[in-house]
């Protein structure tokens, strides 16, 4: 197994050090499309590719070594006007795990079943757009939340090697079913209200109409500079003396450049999971710097507390590594990552493809 390991990351040590023979500087992951091509284009279709292979250092943690794959994405874009446009996509996870069968008097049942793939394609977003005017736009279907999706993981730019501090420690759901209203005044200030089902995207609206509403405000006082403020709330779905209202409040602050890029977020939930008194909250640290014409060094800290009257949980969360795009919109990954809950130390060689 160490031998595996030891060519996998020789392998991608290699690739990362050979020397470019391209001029083209480097791209970032969330630069897919130039601007000025999906203004100029009516449709087009998309993808990303993400997998990795990992080895814990760990000698107790099973399976130790593994082939990952992070995320398998396919989706299209279709502009029907210059104000009206739509946009589908499918994602690829694991989205149904069964845990425990308990009966009536609180007894764990045996069971066995069959779960299917853990890879299984689900409808990530299937938005319609309306640009009532310059100062306005509507939207509605599956949409991708304003908490961390639309912003953040944009900004942080490295999905292929690991999601944005809140989608990793789900402080929020990706995405849902609902409306939203934006409020755009040139490019220094974005107003979002939305108000969506609260289920997210795997589950319908809860029998009770319950919707979550949100509200997400963004302000560049400078071109590579934004604050970010989001709120939202969302009545719990049962009524008992344990449930309770949900709400999340969560702040970002980032500075990029074409060669740099620093942020860092703070998310607090009250009442996670409408469970009364249960709070988790946490902050993510993170930063890159391109060193060369292909090859970007990567760090990032993330820290969590899930804190109920019973106990108190903290986790930290370390990675540091390098990137190196050999061509245009193929990205490799050497890294090291470091869980402090178990004490686990993982090497990734993490792979990424967008089209």
């Amino acid at each position: 197994m160490k031998k595996i390991l030891l060519s996998v990351l020789i392998l991608c040590f290699i690739l990362i050090g050979v020397k470019s023979t391209l001029s083209q500087e480097s791209k970032h992951v969330q630069d897919t499309i130039p601007k000025k091509e999906v203004k100029n284009k009516k449709n087009y279709v998309f993808g990303n590719i993400y997998v990795a292979f990992r080895y814990c250092l760990k000698d107790t943690y099973n399976p130790q070594a593994a082939f990952v794959f992070n995320q398998g994405i396919i989706g299209y874009y279709h502009r029907i006007s210059e104000k009206v446009s739509g946009k589908i996509m499918l994602d690829v996870t694991r989205t149904t795990h069964f845990f425990e069968i308990i009966d009536t008097a609180g007894n764990q049942l045996d069971y066995s079943y069959f779960e299917g793939s853990k890879f299984t394609a689900y409808l990530k977003m299937a938005e319609i757009k309306w640009d009532i005017n310059k100062y306005l736009t509507f939207r509605v279907g599956q949409l991708l939340s304003t908490q961390y999706l639309t912003f953040q993981d944009r900004f942080w730019g490295y999905r292929y090697v690991d999601v944005t501090f809140q989608e990793k420690f789900r402080m929020g759901m990706p995405a849902d079913f609902g409306v939203q209203l934006d409020f755009k005044l040139k490019d220094k200030f974005l107003y979002q209200f939305s108000i969506v089902n609260g289920e997210g995207p795997f589950r319908y609206q809860d029998m009770n109409g319950k919707f979550l509403y949100s509200h997400n405000i963004q302000y560049n006082p400078i071109e590579k500079l934004t604050f970010k403020l989001y709120a939202d709330f969302a009545p719990s779905p049962v009524k008992s003396d344990t449930n309770e209202l949900k709400s999340v409040v969560a702040g970002f602050i980032g500075f990029k450049t074409k060669r740099f890029r620093i942020g860092g977020e703070y998310s607090y939930v009250f009442n996670h999971a409408y469970i009364k008194n249960l709070n988790y909250y946490g902050f993510s640290i993170f930063g890159s710097v391109q060193l060369w014409n292909k090859i970007e060094v990567l760090a990032r800290y993330d820290y969590v507390t899930l804190d109920n009257p019973e106990d108190l949980t903290d986790t930290g969360y370390y990675l540091v590594g390098l990137q190196y795009e050999p061509v245009n919109m193929f990205f490799i990954s050497a890294n090291y990552r470091y869980y402090s809950e178990g004490s686990l130390p993982f090497i990734y060689a993490n792979f990424g493809l967008k089209f």
